[in-house]
Parts: C-alpha cells; structure tokens; sequence
C-alpha cells in the first residue's frame, strides 16, 4: 500500500473515532489490516482496533484484537504492543494477567535496561493491586 494512502486512511479513522463514528473507523483500519502493510504495522492497526474496541465498552473484542496485534508483533523485534496489551489487563483490572505479561516481556531479546525497570516497577505495584480485597 502505498504511504501516502495509508498515512490518508490512518488519519480518517483517527478523525472518525474522535468524532464518534467508532465503527467507521474500525472499518478503515481493518482494511488496513488486510493489506500489504509490514507486518509491525498492521499490528499496529490491530492493536487501534483494539484500543477503539475498549472506548465502545467492549472489552472481550477489545483482548481478542490485542491477542491478535501480539502475534503480529512477534515476527519483529518490537515489545511495544504487548507492552501496551499488559497495560490494558491492568486498567480492566486483570492484575495477574497483566503480571505474566510484564514477566514474559521480562525475557524479550530487544529489551533495554530502561524498558526491564520500568517492568520491574510495574509488576510490584501490580502485585500490591492483586493483594488487595
């Protein structure tokens, strides 16, 4: 695909959502998906589906596009979405879930020291969440 088109319909459906016409938006970047986009960003698309999917309240959609952009993410070198796959666990607070997250990224080839700190933190709070009745 080419750039300028894709830069065209990611901007639409950025419009869309902030306008309200979530399912428009879906639409666009599912095409997205579909197309010969590398593999980093359709994963990218996915996990905007994914994110658009919990502002309609739709959390189960919302984890499946997520386990969806992962997969994705895994043919390349990048943690970003999973990352954000084990934020998103925790905000519906799914603490333990979010935690196997973080501690599977733990052992992530491209891990940087920062990234493994910030990690770190992030399960020890979560962990302190968990316990909590």
């Amino acid at each position: 695909m080419d750039k300028q088109l894709c830069a065209a319909l990611a901007g639409r459906a950025s419009a869309l959502v902030e306008a309200g016409d979530r399912d428009e938006a879906i639409g666009i970047l599912e095409e997205l998906l579909r197309s010969d986009l590398p593999v980093f960003d359709r994963a990218v698309m996915c996990m905007n589906i994914a994110i658009v999917n919990g502002q309609m309240g739709e959390p189960e959609k919302a984890l499946e596009n997520y386990a969806r952009a992962v997969d994705l993410e895994r043919e390349t070198e990048s943690y970003f979405i999973a990352q954000s796959q084990a934020a998103f666990f925790s905000q519906l607070g799914m603490y333990q879930e979010s935690i196997r997250s973080y501690n599977a990224l733990l052992s992530h080839p491209q891990l940087n020291p920062e990234s493994r700190e910030m990690f770190l933190k992030n399960i020890e709070t979560l962990e302190r969440m968990a316990s909590q009745p």
